[in-house]
Order: C-alpha cells, then sequence, then structure tokens
C-alpha cells in the first residue's frame, strides 16, 4: 500500500474530523500547500505555516479573489456573526462559475467556530453543494463531526477520520461505512491519538487506514 496521498482535484469536498492534537491540523495544512489558489478561514490564528495575504474584514472579498491567488481570512469578533459568515460564503460561491470556473480550494480549519456549534449559516452548505462544477473545493475541518450540517458530509468525496474522543461522534461517523457500520465502528474504537487515519470513500462506502501519510 502507497504511503502517499493524491490530493483531491479541484471541485472535490473532503472532510477532517479530530480532537484537539490528533493531526487533523497538520495533515490538513501539508494538503493545502498542493494548491496555488486558497481561500483560508482561520478561526483560531493557526496557519502559520501556510502562506496567504492576510485579512480581518470581509469587506472588498469579491476583489481579493480575483486579484489573489493565496488569502488567509481571520475574521475580527465583530465579522463572526451569521450575516458575515452568510455573506463570506456567497460571495465565494459567486467568485466562479461554470462557464468561467476559477479554480480555488476553501479551507475552514475549524467549522464549529462558523457555526457556534450548533447553528450554521445557510450559505455554507449551499454554498457546498453548487460549486463543485465551478472547480471550488471545500476542505472543512472539525472537532465535532455530530454538529456538522449534514449536506457538508453528504457532498464530501472522503472523509478522513483522526482520533475522535466522543461516542456520539464516533456512531456519526460509522454510518459512512456501506460495507459494515459494526466493522468501521470497532476500527474508529481501536484508533489512538498516534497520527493515523481513516481514509472513508463517501461514494463506495469503502475505507482504509492509513499510518502517518507524507504528502
Amino acid at each position: 500500500m502507497s504511503n502517499v496521498l493524491v490530493p483531491p482535484r479541484y471541485g472535490q469536498h473532503i472532510v477532517a474530523v479530530g480532537s484537539t492534537g490528533s493531526g487533523k491540523s497538520e495533515f490538513m495544512q501539508q494538503l493545502l500547500k498542493c494548491y496555488n489558489y486558497r481561500f483560508m478561514i482561520d478561526t483560531q490564528d493557526s496557519l502559520d505555516k501556510i502562506e496567504g495575504r492576510s485579512f480581518t474584514d470581509p469587506h472588498g472579498l469579491a476583489m481579493r479573489l480575483k486579484f489573489y491567488k493565496s488569502l488567509k481570512y481571520k475574521p475580527g469578533h465583530e465579522y463572526r456573526e451569521k450575516d458575515w459568515w452568510n455573506y463570506i460564503f456567497a460571495t465565494i460561491a459567486h467568485s466562479s462559475t461554470k462557464k468561467k470556473p476559477k479554480p480555488r480550494v476553501v479551507y475552514i480549519d475549524e467549522a464549529y467556530h462558523v457555526g457556534r456549534g450548533t447553528s450554521y449559516p445557510a450559505e455554507l452548505p449551499k454554498a457546498i453543494q453548487t460549486t463543485r462544477q465551478k472547480q471550488i473545493s471545500w476542505f472543512v475541518a472539525t472537532q465535532r463531526p455530530r454538529q456538522l450540517p449534514q449536506e457538508i458530509f453528504s457532498e464530501a468525496a472522503k472523509v478522513y477520520v483522526f482520533y475522535l474522543s466522543k461516542f456520539d461522534d464516533l456512531v456519526t461517523v460509522s454510518k459512512f461505512g456501506r460495507q459494515s457500520d459494526k466493522e468501521l465502528m470497532k476500527l474508529l474504537q481501536d484508533q489512538t491519538d498516534d497520527y493515523s487515519f481513516i481514509e472513508i470513500d463517501n461514494r463506495k462506502g469503502t475505507w482504509t487506514k492509513y499510518p502517518p501519510l507524507k504528502i
């Protein structure tokens, strides 16, 4: 088995889930380096390893998307309300069209901070559902998969699972295995925080466990 991960192509969506310290964020940051066109939502001031033009307010976002390849958005406190998030996601979705696609990876480093745990802005799942043919990819990372909108998972080509400590999160993820929920559940329960992870193919329902990978 190869230990080299093939990065998703533009237009493919993925989700990475895992508890703090499980290696999820490091993995995603390494993956982001494979793309020239990135829009990174840095809700925890943790994307220090990725280069990008930083900004803290969403004004003029459409123009920034037009002129900069790599953007790093660190929203100020006053811009963390749902209306501003809806503006951000709608603007990103409209920055590319099917006739004139502009490839880009959009990364949310911790979705919990966008939805404040349970109430996610409506434009987020809407954007994820409508941008694949525009070659916009959404990479969503979270500690609590149970709290993500179902649309985010249903649109994901792959789900990457690092160590999870909450039983209800394990149950949520195990349902993506078409072969055997019980078999996948046992594999998830046996995981330890050793930076290995499980890749679930959300279309086929198959899964593979990998050691720490080189990208």
